[in-house]
């Protein structure tokens, strides 16, 4: 790697400043949008698939020979159509197109790359709504034993179906409107990525200078303005790290992790009666999870400490310490069904009720964080469920996901349709259905349930 590796920094440096100064342009479409998400693999030993089984960053067959080969051209166009938007802002009817295009250039066996876009306008009725933005942008060099990722990327965490106590580097837009929105939710980080490999385990180091934070479904009433902090100016306070020692292979896969930074969920603290500033207050968090076979059942598992700014719970804005955790198992019933069941718990440290403030104002805000947050009771249960069928040779899939929060008795259920039309030709069919009281997770979100339909051409 070392007689590599001097050229390759120097190469990683002028595309890295090439990726910071693209970024703005491709926002210059919409100035509000900062960033999307994608899916890569977390290390080259750990590659993502796609719906045909092949590596996330496997270039197009039919581009295998000369540069278009090597420039590993691809992506995707998709039109769709919403009853509800998820902004929380009462639109409804929205038809949408997007283009997703991106690169996988090869530089031989020493590094690669990925560069991919989005381009997409969710409500075509209404002027004003089209988005530009970079999703990934880094460059992979790859040693016997050590792998370095720079650039914007998107770093997964967690063994957990959906639940994630562990998966706190990687923000997400959960205002997002696809068919495949748990997958394409994610948004990308300016990062640095070091993987050290010895044997069947690896060490990953991370340094992300430049954050950026969740999107999140919030719209002010009449007579309230919300501003956010978004804390994405590289202050060294801003600045977060990250370790984990990963374990693949053989009977029980785990890992150890630990994440020092800023929240990418945000905090709302009024400094008027009419004025809410959304913050992003430093965490830390220690964690855990496993991954193993029993028989025919797979099982897992994921737990997380996580330390706020708000040790004492005196603070009725920032969040209070929590433990999370998930247990689950899956199993094939059938060749084409699978069924996936989880319990999770949430015990909040220094717990003190929102609700029995007596200023109005504190109180309001400090209700709508607990909600968001999931802190309106001391401890929380649930279930999730997952279940997945396919006909007809596998171009047919049906889906049904849900969770259920035992306290409040909110629930979130996703049944969908897939059909595969030709290899390049997909459509989905789905209803996003959020149900409860008001002052609970899903039961807040109520407004945004909605019928969508997709068609979805990759190439």
């Amino acid at each position: 790697m070392s007689r590599h590796l001097g050229p390759a920094l120097a190469v990683a440096g002028s595309i890295a400043g090439f990726l910071l100064a693209f970024e703005p342009a491709l926002s210059a479409v919409d100035s509000s949008s900062r960033s999307a998400e994608a899916g890569p693999a977390d290390s080259p030993a750990q590659a993502a698939t796609t719906d045909q089984g092949l590596p996330d960053d496997f270039p197009p067959p039919a581009s295998t020979n000369g540069w278009l080969g090597r420039a590993g051209l691809g992506g995707f166009v998709r039109a769709d159509y919403y009853s509800g938007s998820k902004r929380l802002d009462d639109t409804h009817s929205l038809p949408g197109l997007t283009f997703q295009p991106k690169a996988l250039p090869k530089f031989g066996s020493w590094g690669d790359g990925k560069v991919e876009a989005r381009i997409t306008d969710q409500d075509l009725r209404r002027t004003g709504g089209a988005q530009a933005r970079l999703l990934e942008g880094y460059l992979n060099f790859y040693g016997p034993s050590l792998d370095v990722r720079v650039g914007k990327q998107i770093i997964t965490w967690g063994r957990a179906d959906a639940l994630n106590p562990t998966d706190n580097l990687t923000p997400k837009d959960f205002t997002l409107l696809s068919a495949k929105d748990e997958e394409e939710r994610r948004i990308g980080s300016y990062a640095i990525k070091a993987n050290v490999y010895r044997g069947t385990y690896t060490l990953s180091a991370i340094w992300i200078p430049l954050f950026n934070p969740s999107t999140i479904p919030l719209t002010a009433p009449p007579g309230l303005t919300i501003t956010e902090d978004k804390r994405d100016s590289g202050a060294f306070t801003y600045q977060a790290l990250a370790l984990k020692l990963d374990q693949t292979g053989g009977d029980l896969d785990w890992s150890v992790s630990y994440y020092a930074g800023l929240d990418v969920n945000p905090i709302g603290v009024p400094l008027s009666p009419t004025r809410i500033e959304l913050r992003h207050t430093r965490i830390q968090v220690v964690g855990a999870d496993f991954a193993r076979t029993v028989g025919r059942y797979g099982v897992r598992g994921e737990v997380a400490y996580t330390h706020t700014q708000n040790a004492s719970g005196v603070d009725p804005f920032i969040k209070k310490p929590f433990l999370f955790a998930v247990l689950g198992a899956d199993r094939d019933l059938a060749e084409d069904l699978n069924v996936n069941l989880q319990v999770y718990q949430r015990t909040i440290v220094n717990y003190r009720d929102p609700f029995a403030i007596s200023d109005p104002v504190v109180r309001f805000a400090s209700v709508q964080n607990a909600t968001f947050n999931q802190q309106l009771d001391r401890y929380q249960f649930g279930l999730t469920g997952r279940i997945k069928a396919a006909w007809w040779h596998q171009t047919l899939e049906s889906e049904v996901l849900g969770v259920w929060n035992a306290n409040r008795g909110d629930v979130f259920v996703r049944p969908s349709l897939a059909y595969a039309f030709t290899d390049v030709w997909k459509g989905f069919i789905g209803w996003d259905v959020f149900t409860g009281q008001r002052n609970s997770f899903f039961g807040r979100l109520q407004p945004t349930s909605a019928f969508f339909a997709e068609l979805r051409a990759t190439f």
